[in-house]
């Protein structure tokens, strides 16, 4: 497995680092822009790894390294479960670097007069959307990986992204469709969205906030690892 997390990181290595400049500066620029300093974090978390991943996964099909890898002494299992670790790790750098161009236009806001007050920032400094943005990107590329690999484990990444859109395609028209097939009772769930509302108005309740996504997230995507091992045994190559 530490075999295929190096792998995985020495093949994106490069990549890593110009994705990261580039969309860096693309999500800096429209944050200032747009006055809105939270989408930094979920941008660079989310974009870094779900990018990557198809990088890896283009790179194993087009020089055939799936079949070589499983020529050397490392098992299905251990391939898929390295692909999940090192996609995890690609978040992870993903979320810091996001803190960090955070960071840097919160000292820009702060350092030259007038750019607060200009695009709308200076009423935007508050530690519990920062705590939100931060896990914001693991529940959603836990959702994102979480479809996509096991049909790419399955079908590879050609045959794959022919479903992939269809895929999510399906869940969005569902989801808009469904006010028209189900009738739902808000008023159920209320005091629920009002717990959580205040909640997230305090530093404690905005934490277990976060640990609830952070559990949830790291659920479905060892799940997911799981179900992806599974389909990759019974792949033909």
């Amino acid at each position: 497995m530490k075999a295929m997390i190096l792998s995985d990181l020495l093949t994106v290595k490069k990549y890593m680092r110009q994705q990261a400049l580039l969309y860096t500066v693309i999500v800096i620029a429209l944050s200032v822009f747009m006055g809105n300093l939270y989408m930094i974090v979920p941008f660079l978390g989310v974009m870094m790894p779900f990018s990557l991943a198809f990088t890896l996964l283009a790179y194993d099909e087009r020089n055939n390294w799936e079949q070589f890898r499983l020529a050397l002494p490392l098992s299905r299992k251990n391939v898929i479960a390295g692909r999940y670790a090192s996609l995890a790790i690609v978040l992870l750098f993903g979320i810091v670097l996001g803190l960090a161009a955070c960071l840097v236009v919160i000292g820009i806001s702060t350092l030259v007069p007038g750019i607060p007050e200009r695009f709308g920032l200076s009423a935007n400094f508050s530690a519990q959307e920062i705590i939100l943005s931060t896990v914001a990107p693991i529940g959603m590329i836990a959702v994102m990986l979480s479809i996509t690999l096991p049909l790419i484990a399955r079908f590879g990444m050609t045959k794959a992204v022919r479903y992939v859109p269809v895929f999510f395609l399906v869940i969005i028209l569902f989801v808009v469709g469904s006010g028209q097939i189900f009738t739902f009772d808000f008023t159920a769930v209320m005091p629920f969205l009002s717990t959580v509302a205040s909640m997230m108005e305090t530093i404690p309740g905005t934490l277990a906030i976060a640990g609830v996504v952070i559990a949830v997230g790291t659920v479905i995507y060892a799940l997911s690892c799981v179900l992806s091992m599974k389909l990759y045994a019974k792949r033909e190559f």
